[in-house]
């Protein structure tokens, strides 16, 4: 018999990876919703189909639940959560910790949640939104051996095309490797910023550049490049809101200090960061890093779109 999954965290990731395992998780009971704003998690439920339902009270979804896996927006709103959730009975179930929290936060949330008898892992994901609703993340579990075993047959084939298995390590390693590897991440989005920035300013049509980094670099590259290029950086509805991006990088350069490691090229990433935040307010994208070159290139912010969402031209 499949457990009884509940499922916290209604924003873009977690609304990819949620619709996901209902749809490929081969469960024999509804997915419970959970969001802090029930709409989104109604709506959402509404949409994935009768293999979700969405409750309001964050207790009762936890209380019904065999495997409560959460992806929620900020460290603090996972804190909140979970100081909530250690005020019931919670001994027996299994939680899995998917938000990008630092390894200390992990570390002492899986000590509170283990002395009130039940089981925690900490699973950070890499790729955004529309990897992640093509269920091709990489998930990077750690805890007790036995605890990742339980989520194992969730992951490849149904959210993730592959696993960093960290069985056996502290769960905080998953936090510390995930936080790291934003490093990548970022400096790999500025540099396809500022690769079509460069390329529109020398008279190189982006679009012949899309095509190029298509073709070298395929993979989440070319995901950042189709993004920028079909102005999903500019919608209504940010894919990564700027707000967790300053939260995020606040926290790898805080980790870089505290070692005595510098990170010169990070550190301008983050003052475009800041420079969207300026721009955008709260309603900005970690895209419109690519906007924020634009202005200092003499170019406006919002580039006329020439890629269609799915890749292809727009003429």
């Amino acid at each position: 018999m499949a457990p009884k999954f509940t499922y916290l965290g209604m924003g873009a990731m977690g609304r990819a990876m949620s619709k996901n395992l209902v749809e490929k998780g081969n469960l024999d009971k509804p997915v419970t919703f959970w969001n802090r704003t029930h709409k989104a998690a109604s709506e959402w439920a509404a949409i994935v189909g009768p293999g979700a339902n969405a409750v309001e009270d964050l207790l009762d979804a936890v209380k019904d639940a065999d495997i409560i896996w959460s992806c929620l927006a900020t460290q603090d709103a996972v804190l909140s959560c979970f100081d909530r959730i250690l005020g019931i009975n919670i001994r027996g179930k299994f939680f899995v910790e998917s938000s990008t929290v630092t390894s200390e936060a992990s570390n002492r949330l899986a000590e509170r949640v283990r002395e009130a008898g039940a089981e925690f892992i900490s699973m950070p994901v890499f790729g955004e939104p529309t990897i992640a609703m093509a269920g091709k993340l990489v998930t990077v579990p750690a805890g007790p051996k036995e605890s990742v075993t339980k989520i194992l047959p969730y992951l490849e084939g149904v959210v993730a095309r592959g696993v960093v298995n960290l069985s056996e390590q502290q769960v905080g390693t998953a936090s510390h490797l995930k936080l790291i590897g934003n490093v990548m991440i970022l400096m790999m989005i500025e540099a396809v910023a500022e690769t079509h920035v460069l390329a529109e300013k020398t008279g190189l049509m982006n679009e012949v550049m899309h095509d190029a980094i298509n073709t070298l670099w395929p993979g989440a590259a070319s995901v950042y490049s189709r993004q920028m290029l079909s102005g999903q950086y500019y919608v209504e509805n940010p894919m990564v809101p700027i707000d967790m991006a300053v939260k995020v990088s606040s926290h790898v350069l805080n980790l870089a200090e505290a070692h005595g490691a510098e990170l010169p090229a990070y550190k301008a990433v983050r003052r475009q960061i800041e420079a969207v935040k300026n721009h955008c307010g709260s309603k900005g994208d970690l895209l419109g890093v690519y906007g924020a070159g634009r202005l200092q290139s003499g170019l406006p912010y919002e580039k006329e779109k020439v890629l269609k969402e799915d890749g292809t031209r727009m003429n």
